[in-house]
């Protein structure tokens, strides 16, 4: 599997081609949510390489991919898509993103539309109640502190997880946590909720999400959240599925419905 280096930090992507003879392919480009990595997509991966070209990226700081001492502002990740995009010729690239992801992807459309096709969304973290800052401001200082592990597990059980949940996902979701340095998990939060151009509250987020534009498929099982992204769709061609009672990790939990929903999506896209 390739790597490829941006401003001194290398990072890891998979290269899934399409079959031979598939009918035009789209380039896909698939975007893990804050501490994950690009296994996290192993439900998709199959389902979309049989049409279209895939790549699955670690994020800088993630899975294979180097952990610098800063740089893990979504502007930082954006930029590391589009210098993938360019390396690999993926673009126009179809981005599909989880969680964090989604606001990587976000803001990559927002800085680069031309590197990007379209966007399909998987329980976006961005356009979120900034009731929650001060909570989250307090998350992000327990993540710097000794009890790192057991906060980070609890909140990926807690907020993440539903009774729905397989019990096989939710102890991967605890291991793969782990994986990570507590440093690297605590500066990623951190940036990804404050950190500048961050998309996690409504106020800064809606600005930006109206800047796409671009077909958007968006999976919601929040209400709240559907609602923001319902007000800022781009007309054509773009769609809202609600998964209401799904976990975090609904591409997981429910890898047929959202495959299914995806690749009739990307076949009505406008080649």
């Amino acid at each position: 599997m390739p790597y490829f280096e941006r401003a001194g930090v290398r990072l890891f992507y998979a290269d899934y081609p399409p079959p031979a003879g598939a009918r035009p392919p789209l380039n896909l480009l698939l975007v893990h949510g804050l501490w994950g990595a690009a296994e996290g997509w192993i439900h998709q991966i199959p389902a979309l390489r049989a049409h279209h070209r895939t790549v699955a990226v670690d994020l800088r700081g993630h899975g294979r991919s180097c952990a610098p001492p800063s740089g893990y502002d979504l502007g930082d990740h954006a930029e590391d898509l589009a210098a993938l995009i360019r390396r690999a010729d993926l673009g126009p690239a179809v981005v599909v993103g989880h969680s964090m992801g989604c606001s990587v992807a976000t803001v990559l459309a927002s800085r680069h539309p031309e590197l990007v096709r379209a966007l399909a969304m998987i329980d976006p973290d961005y356009a979120g109640d900034p009731g929650e800052r001060e909570w989250m401001a307090r998350l992000a200082d327990d993540l710097d502190g000794p009890d790192a592990d057991r906060i980070v597990q609890d909140l990926i059980s807690e907020r993440f997880h539903t009774p729905a949940t397989p019990g096989h996902l939710r102890t991967w979701h605890l291991l793969e946590v782990l994986a990570q340095p507590a440093w690297v998990r605590a500066q990623a939060f951190r940036h990804s909720a404050f950190g500048p151009g961050s998309l996690r509250f409504r106020p800064e987020a809606e600005p930006v999400l109206r800047q796409r534009h671009r077909p958007v498929l968006a999976f919601h099982r929040h209400a709240a959240r559907a609602e923001v992204e319902r007000l800022c769709l781009p007309r054509d061609h773009s769609e809202i599925v609600r998964r209401p009672g799904a976990g975090h990790f609904l591409h997981q939990e429910q890898p047929d419905e959202v495959n299914g929903a995806l690749i009739r999506w990307l076949a009505a896209l406008p080649r």
